[in-house]
């Protein structure tokens, strides 16, 4: 589960820049780009949160050195 994460976040992240680009082509209508941009947003944040925001910590990282 650890590996799709990544690919799932820059799914989500492809869902929020991608439709404003096709909209300005007038391919998509206005509605449509903000339903693709609100799953995109909610994708991302989803898989992006634990997939950035977790650093595993090893005995060495928490000593301090005075």
């Amino acid at each position: 589960m650890r590996k799709i994460l990544p690919i799932i976040a820059l799914v989500g992240l492809a869902l929020t820049i991608l439709p404003p680009l096709v909209h300005l082509l007038g391919s998509l209508p206005l509605k449509m780009t903000f339903i693709l941009m609100t799953v995109g947003m909610v994708v991302w944040f989803g898989a992006a949160t634990p997939w950035l925001g977790r650093k595993d910590l090893r005995p060495s990282d928490t000593e301090v050195q005075i």
